[in-house]
């Protein structure tokens, strides 16, 4: 079988002690009801009748009880039992290093800080570019190492623009540079972006689009510098 099993729930055994309570209880003699006169029986035969149906009825008690103390020791083991269980970690193993943890050298170890900390800057735009392309949040996340909790915030929190700044030349405009931002989503998140690359830049105008740019897309934000006296 391909899905995973549930694990049985604590009302499941409960269930089953009653069960077996209840089959244990079925088989003793009812105290209120008188007992019916027994049938003339050959005193040895009647004698040999009732040892052999005491002997059954001990033997079942005996069992009915160590099944009802087994059910009830795995109720207190799932209750006492941690919620998040995992096996204790491994050193990890960096895959293009070949190495575990333990064998890192000093060089080594400042060299994947420092990729870490490029890649952690990254992550944001990365997320974004992969689900414009239609990869799915699962996927973006195993490719990237993190949770897809971690995706699915990134795609709420966060929003993707690519810009282009240009230039007065004469009657026409030329490219100054273009490239892209991650910001946080907000209202006006796109109209600061503007401003703030008109202001750096020195360029009289920015053309922003939400997500890549493409050549037919119309820009979503056209801020153009006002001209001097």
């Amino acid at each position: 079988m391909s899905g995973k099993r549930a694990p049985l729930s604590d009302r499941w055994f409960i269930d089953q002690i009653h069960a077996v309570a209840q089959q244990f209880l079925r088989s003793q003699p009812d105290s209120r009801m008188p007992d019916a006169p027994p049938a003339p029986l050959a005193p040895r035969s009647g004698h040999e009748d009732l040892s052999a149906r005491a002997a059954r009825l001990s033997a079942q008690r005996a069992r009915l009880e160590q099944e009802e103390a087994a059910l009830q020791a795995d109720v207190e083991r799932l209750n006492h039992a941690p919620r998040d269980s995992a096996p204790a970690p491994r050193p990890a193993v960096v895959p293009e290093l070949d190495v575990s943890a333990d064998d890192l050298t000093l060089t080594e170890a400042g060299r994947i800080r420092r990729a870490y900390k490029v890649a952690e800057a990254a992550l944001p735009r990365l997320v974004l570019e992969a689900a414009a392309d239609g990869l799915e949040a699962p996927a973006i996340a195993r490719d990237l190492a993190v949770t897809p909790s971690y995706v699915y915030r990134i795609l709420r929190e966060r929003v993707r623009y690519s810009w282009r700044l240009d230039v007065r030349d004469g009657g026409a405009w030329t490219v100054h540079s273009s490239g892209q931002h991650v910001v946080e989503r907000a209202l006006g998140s796109g109209v600061r972006l503007a401003e703030q690359l008109l202001a750096e830049s020195g360029a009289d105008r920015v053309l922003l689009w939400e997500g890549p740019r493409t050549a037919d897309t119309e820009a979503a934000l056209d801020l153009t510098r006002p001209e001097g006296p």
